[in-house]
C-alpha cells in the first residue's frame, strides 16, 4: 500500500532515478534564453542536476556539469575557448562531449587525458531559447513548436523563477476558475485598500467574467484546457490550450500572435516559469519595432520576479498573484491535505496521465509527445495558426 507521503513523493520529486525525473529526462526542457548567455558562461539548473551554459569560441553551445572532473571546481568561472571550456584552477579543458581535450600540468606524454569524461548533455537552440537534454540515447527531436520556428515574426521571453515544486505551478494551468477569483476579486480586493477609486474602474473595465464551463480533453500530445466565460465562439473554447506533455503550453492570440508557456523543474522546490511570445512582424507592435532598427533583432529576454527583495509578493500583477497562490501551498504541497472539487478534474487528468507515462518509461516504454521520425519534425501548428503577412 502506497502512503499519501509516497504517492507525492512519486509526482513531485525530479531527482535521477525518481519517478518523475526518469519521465521527465526524456523530454528536452529550456535551460536559459540566448539573451541570458554573453561571453561568459553561466549556471544552470535542470531537474536537481547543477550545470554550466557555455558558447565556445566557434560560436558552439556546450552543457556540461558544473564541477570541473578534476578537483569540482566551478566551470562557471571557465575560459571559453575555440573548443570547449577550459577550467581556471588547474586549466583542465572539456569539451561538449564532457571529452578532455588538455591537462596543462600533467607531463608532456601523458594520455590521462584520454581516459577522464565529464558529465555532457546535447545542447540546442531554438527561436531565441537554449534547450537541454539530460536523457538517454537516442536524443529525440526538439518539437518545432510554432511560435518557435515562424518566419516574419518578432518574439519576446519572460521567466519567472518560482521557489516551490513544479508540479504546483503547472496545476495553475490546469485551473481556469481561479481566473475569476485570484485576477478578479482579490485583485479588486486589493486595489480597494490601496485606491478605492482606481478598484472601481477595475472592476467596470476589467474584471474577469466568471467561467460558464471547462472541458479537459486527451488528446495524443497531452490535454487540451477549454474555457468559456459567454459563449462556445470564445477562442478560448474552439481552439482550447493544449498542455503539450509533460510541461509545455500553447496559448492562442485572436491577434494572430501565439504564447508558448514553459514549465521547467530546476530542481524539487525551484521552477523555472518561461513565456515565450510572438507575433507578425508587419503587426502594429511589430512594424513600430522595426522602424528603429537595423539588421535582425535579438530576441529580448526580461526576468519578471513574483516577489520583490523583502519577500513581498508582487500582488499587482496577474504574475504575482499566481506567484502568490502557488508559493504559499509551501515549497511541495502536502496533497494529503486536498479537498478537490469539481473544477479540478484537469488536475486530476493530468496527475493521473504523469503516472500512467512514468510507469510506461518505468517498464521500458517510449512517453506520449516524444519525437523521433523525419515525420514528427514537421511544425507543430495545433492550434494557432501561421501569422499571416499582409500586403
Amino acid at each position: 500500500m502506497i502512503t499519501a507521503q509516497q504517492e507525492n513523493d512519486r509526482l513531485t520529486r525530479v531527482g535521477r532515478g525518481t519517478l518523475m525525473g526518469e519521465l521527465l529526462r526524456r523530454y528536452w526542457h529550456p535551460v536559459a534564453a540566448i539573451a541570458q548567455l554573453q561571453d561568459e558562461p553561466v549556471a544552470v539548473n535542470l531537474l536537481g542536476e547543477e550545470l554550466v551554459l557555455y558558447r565556445d569560441n566557434s560560436g558552439a553551445l556546450g552543457l556540461l556539469a558544473r564541477g570541473c572532473g578534476h578537483r569540482q571546481t566551478s566551470l562557471v568561472h571557465g575560459i571559453p575557448q575555440e573548443s570547449g571550456l577550459r577550467c581556471a584552477y588547474h586549466g583542465w579543458v572539456w569539451d561538449a562531449k564532457g571529452n578532455c581535450l588538455e591537462q596543462p600540468s600533467e607531463p608532456e606524454d601523458s594520455t590521462f587525458y584520454q581516459k577522464v569524461k565529464t558529465t555532457a548533455y546535447p545542447v540546442r537552440e531554438l527561436g531565441g531559447l537554449i534547450f537541454g537534454y539530460l536523457g538517454p540515447t537516442p536524443t529525440p527531436v526538439l518539437p518545432p513548436y510554432n511560435v518557435l520556428v515562424w518566419e516574419h515574426s518578432d518574439r519576446a521571453t519572460n521567466g519567472t523563477i518560482v521557489p516551490c515544486n513544479w508540479l504546483q505551478v503547472i496545476e495553475n494551468l490546469f485551473d481556469p476558475s481561479h481566473i475569476e477569483n485570484l485576477h478578479g476579486r482579490y485583485f479588486s480586493h486589493v486595489l480597494h485598500r490601496t485606491d478605492p477609486d482606481e478598484a472601481a474602474f477595475f472592476r467596470a473595465q476589467f474584471t474577469p467574467l466568471p467561467v460558464k464551463s471547462t472541458r479537459f480533453d486527451l488528446f495524443a500530445d497531452g490535454i487540451i484546457e477549454r474555457h468559456y466565460s459567454r459563449d462556445k465562439e470564445e477562442l478560448s473554447w474552439r481552439n482550447g490550450s493544449p498542455i503539450f506533455f509533460p510541461t509545455t503550453a500553447m496559448v492562442a492570440r485572436e491577434s494572430g500572435s501565439g504564447t508558448l508557456i514553459f514549465v521547467v523543474p530546476l530542481d524539487d522546490e525551484r521552477t523555472w516559469f518561461v513565456e515565450h511570445r510572438a507575433w507578425p512582424s508587419n503587426s502594429a507592435v511589430g512594424a513600430a519595432v522595426r522602424a528603429r532598427e537595423v539588421g535582425p533583432r535579438p530576441v529580448p529576454f526580461n526576468d519578471i520576479p513574483g516577489m520583490d527583495a523583502q519577500g513581498k509578493f508582487l500582488i499587482g500583477t496577474a504574475n504575482g498573484q499566481d506567484h502568490m497562490a502557488v508559493v504559499t501551498q509551501g515549497q511541495i504541497t502536502d496533497r494529503s491535505k486536498e479537498h478537490l472539487g469539481t473544477t479540478d478534474a484537469g488536475l486530476i487528468m493530468y496527475r493521473q496521465l504523469l503516472l500512467d507515462q512514468a510507469h510506461l518509461v518505468a517498464d521500458g516504454g517510449q512517453p506520449m509527445n516524444v519525437r523521433r521520425t523525419t515525420a514528427q519534425r514537421k511544425r507543430i501548428d495545433c492550434p494557432v495558426p501561421e501569422p499571416v503577412l499582409t500586403a
